[in-house]
C-alpha cells in the first residue's frame, strides 16, 4: 500500500491518535486527496483531531480546499462554523470567485461571514467587491462587517466608498470611521474632518480618536478651532488629538492666546477617566512653560495617584512637572502634607534643569521630614557642584544622621575631593553607624590625601578592632607592597575581621614572592574557616609548584568548603600528582567534596583519573555517577582532541 492510501485509510480510523497523525501527515505531504476527510473531522468529537485537520488544510490549501470548507459555513455546529471561518481566513484568497460569489446569498449571516473572511485575505480581488456590499446591502450588520473588512485591508482605494458610507446607520458610521483610521491616507483625513459638523457626538467620538490615530498634521487647524465649537468628552477627545498630532515640542510654537486656551483645556482634561487619556494631556502640558495653577493641577493628580499600581501614570506626571519647571506652587509642596506629593517634588527639584530646584530644597532642607532630607541630599550629591560644597560642609559638620552624612561624604569625598573636610570625615570613622563608617572611609580614601591617609593607617594599634581593620584595609587600598611589613603582623591580629582584611592584602597587593607564599601558609592555619577559604583561593591563583603541598595540606581540613576550594584549586591547575590523593580522599568525605572531586579529576585527566572516574560511575550515589560520566566524557574529548591534533 503506498503512503498516500495508508494516510487516507488511517484518517478513516476511530482511533483518534491514528486520525490525528495521518492528518499531520497529509498536511506535511500537500495531499490534495486527503481534503475531503479532513473537513469531515471538523465534527469529530476530538479536539486534537480538529486542531490537525485545520492545520492540515491551512497547508494543503487550494482552491479545492475553499470549495470544501464553505459549505461548512451552513453548519448547525458553532465550532465547526468557527473552524471554517478561520481555515478560509487564510487560504480563501486562493479561490476569491467562490468566496465573493456568496456575497450575494440569499442568508445574511453567510454574507457577513463572507464579509469578515475577504477582510483577512490581504487580496486585491476582496476591494471592490467590500465596497459594493458596503454601499448597497440591504442589511445593516452585513454592511458593519463589510466596513471593518475595508479596515483591515488598508487599501486607500476604498476611501471614496467609505466617504459614501458616512451618512448610513449609525452602527455602520461607527466601523466606517475606524476603518478610514486603519488606512490613514490623506484622503481619509478629508473624508473625517467633513464628517465632525454632520455625525452625532457618539460617531464624532469616533472621528476624532481616528484622527489622532491617523496624525495627519492637515488635522490639526481643523482640530484647534474644533476646540471652542464643543466641550464635555468631545473637547478631551479633540484635545487629545491635537497633542498627538503635533507633539509637546510644536504645542510650544503656537501663540500665546492659543496656548493659554489649550491650556486651560488640559488642566479640565486631567479628571478624565481615561488614564491614557490623561497621559497624552500630561505630555501636552509639560511643553506650555511655567505656570503654577498647572503645577498645583497636576499635583493634585498626584495626590491620588497610586505609584505601585499606576506606575506609568506616575512616571508621566513627574515629567510633566520637570516639563513645566520650577515655580513658587512647586516649592510650596515641598512642605505639602501629603507625602506623595512631598516625594515627587523632591524628586522633580532635584531634576528640573538649571539651579532653582536645587536651591529650593537646600532653603527648606532643615524642615523637610525625614525620608525627604535623605531624598534631596542624594540628589543634590549627584548634581551638585563646589557651589554646594559650603552646604554640605555644613551638614557634615552639624549632623549626625546617617541617611544625611553617607550623602555628604559621597560629595565632598568622591565627587569634590574637598581636603578641607578630611577632619571631620576622621571623626565619623567612629561614627556608631557602619554606613556612616564605610562612607567615611570611602570618602577618606577619594580624597587621594597623604596626611589622611596617615592619620587611619596610625589606627592600626587601636584597641577598636573595627578601626584597625579599616587602617589595614587602607594600607591594601593605598599600597600593600608599602604597607608589607604592617600587612604581615595584621594577618596575626586577634579579631578574624582584621585578618581577613590583611589577607586579602596581601594575596591581591603583593607580588609573588615567599614571603607571600609564608603568609598564606600561616593563615592555612587560622583557626577562623573564613580566613582559611581566603588562604585557599589565593592558592589556588599562585602559579608555584610550592603551592602544590599546602593545597594537599589544605585537603585534610575540619570545614568541608575549605577542602572544595583546594579541589577545585588542584584540579583547574590540572596538578597531576593530586590525582592519587583524591582519589584516596573519596571514601573519606561527603557529598560534596565528592562531587568536586570527581569534576577535579575530570580536569587533571590521565590514566588514575580516568580508571577512578569509571569506578565512581557504579557509586551508590546518583549524583556522583553523574558527576562521574560527565568527568569521563570531559576526558575524553580532551583526549581526541590532542589525537585530532
Amino acid at each position: 500500500m503506498d503512503r498516500e492510501q495508508d494516510i487516507l485509510r488511517r484518517l478513516a480510523s476511530d482511533d483518534s491518535s491514528e486520525v490525528r497523525q495521518a492528518a499531520f501527515e497529509a498536511g506535511d505531504l500537500g495531499l490534495q486527496s486527503a481534503v475531503a476527510p479532513l473537513v469531515e473531522h471538523f465534527a469529530n468529537s476530538s479536539v486534537g483531531v480538529q486542531e490537525a485537520a485545520e492545520r492540515a488544510l491551512r497547508k494543503i490549501r487550494g482552491a479545492a480546499t475553499v470549495q470544501a470548507v464553505v459549505p461548512l459555513l451552513r453548519s448547525e455546529s458553532v465550532v465547526v462554523r468557527n473552524i471554517a471561518m478561520d481555515v478560509l481566513r487564510e487560504v480563501g484568497s486562493d479561490d476569491m470567485a467562490t468566496l465573493t460569489k456568496l456575497l450575494h446569498d440569499d442568508d445574511p449571516d453567510i454574507r457577513i461571514f463572507i464579509s469578515d473572511i475577504l477582510g483577512s485575505t490581504n487580496s486585491a480581488m476582496a476591494l471592490a467587491p467590500l465596497c459594493d456590499v458596503l454601499l448597497h446591502d440591504p442589511e445593516v450588520n452585513v454592511r458593519y462587517q463589510a466596513a471593518v473588512s475595508l479596515g483591515e485591508l488598508r487599501n486607500p482605494e476604498a476611501a471614496e466608498s467609505l466617504r459614501q458610507a458616512i451618512h448610513d446607520e449609525e452602527w455602520v458610521q461607527y466601523a466606517v470611521m475606524e476603518a478610514l483610521a486603519k488606512i490613514k491616507d490623506g484622503s481619509c483625513v478629508d473624508i473625517l474632518i467633513q464628517a465632525l459638523d454632520t455625525c452625532s457626538p457618539l460617531v464624532a467620538s469616533t472621528v476624532l480618536d481616528a484622527l489622532g490615530d491617523i496624525n495627519n498634521v492637515k488635522a490639526a487647524p481643523l482640530l484647534l478651532s474644533y476646540l471652542d465649537k464643543t466641550g464635555g468628552p468631545l473637547r478631551t477627545k479633540a484635545l487629545k488629538a491635537i497633542i498627538q498630532i503635533l507633539g509637546p515640542n510644536s504645542l510650544s510654537l503656537l501663540g500665546a492666546k492659543q496656548l493659554d486656551k489649550l491650556q486651560a483645556y488640559m488642566l479640565a482634561a486631567l479628571d478624565d477617566e481615561d488614564e491614557d487619556t490623561v497621559k497624552v494631556v500630561l505630555t501636552g502640558l509639560a511643553s506650555t512653560g511655567v505656570n503654577p495653577t498647572a503645577t498645583r493641577a497636576v499635583l493634585k493628580l498626584v495626590a491620588r495617584t497610586d505609584p505601585d499600581k499606576q506606575q506609568d501614570l506616575w512616571q508621566h506626571e513627574f515629567q510633566c512637572i520637570v516639563g513645566i519647571g520650577y515655580n513658587e506652587a512647586l516649592e510650596k509642596a515641598l512642605l505639602d502634607d501629603n507625602e506623595l506629593v512631598r516625594h515627587m517634588v523632591v524628586d522633580a527639584c532635584g531634576h528640573i534643569p538649571g539651579r532653582a530646584g536645587k536651591y529650593a530644597l537646600k532653603r527648606h532642607f532643615d524642615n523637610l521630614h525625614a525620608e525627604d532630607r535623605q531624598h534631596a541630599m542624594e540628589l543634590l550629591a549627584q548634581c551638585g557642584d563646589d557651589r554646594d560644597i559650603p552646604f554640605f560642609s555644613n551638614h557634615l559638620c552639624s549632623t549626625e544622621d546617617p541617611l544625611v552624612l553617607r550623602p555628604a561624604l559621597l560629595f565632598l569625598g568622591n565627587n569634590m575631593r574637598h581636603v578641607e573636610s578630611a577632619p571631620r570625615m576622621l571623626e565619623l570613622l567612629s561614627h556608631p553607624s557602619e554606613i556612616v563608617k564605610e562612607a567615611a572611609l570611602g570618602a577618606c580614601l577619594a580624597l587621594e590625601d597623604e596626611d589622611t591617609v596617615k592619620a587611619i593607617v596610625a589606627r592600626a594599634a587601636d584597641e577598636d578592632p573595627v578601626m584597625r581593620k579599616m587602617a589595614v584595609y587602607t594600607m591594601g587600598a593605598v599600597n600593600p607592597e608599602v604597607f608589607a611589613e604592617n600587612l604581615a603582623q595584621a594577618v596575626q591580629d586577634p579579631s578574624p575581621e582584621v585578618r581577613k582584611v590583611a589577607l586579602e592584602a596581601v594575596g591581591f597587593g603583593w607580588p609573588h614572592s615567599p614571603e607571600k607564599l609564608s603568609v598564606l601558609e600561616y593563615c592555612l592555619k587560622d583557626d577562623n574557616r573564613e580566613v582559611r577559604l581566603i588562604a585557599v583561593e589565593q592558592l589556588g591563583n599562585y602559579v608555584d609548584e610550592n603551592v602544590v603541598p599546602l593545597l594537599l595540606e589544605a585537603l585534610n581540613d575540619p570545614d568541608d568548603w575549605v577542602r572544595v576550594r583546594a579541589v577545585e584549586a588542584l584540579g583547574q591547575n590540572r596538578v597531576t600528582e593530586a590525582a592519587p590523593v583524591l582519589v584516596s580522599l573519596m571514601e573519606q568525605v561527603g557529598l560534596l567534596v565528592q562531587l568536586k572531586i570527581a569534576e577535579a579529576l575530570g580536569h587533571i585527566g590521565g590514566d588514575v583519573a580516568f580508571r577512578a572516574l569509571l569506578g565512581f560511575m557504579s557509586y551508590d550515589s546518583p549524583e556522583v555517577q553523574a558527576a562521574a560520566a560527565e568527568a569521563v566524557a570531559w576526558i575524553r574529548q580532551e583526549e581526541e582532541g590532542v589525537a585530532h591534533e
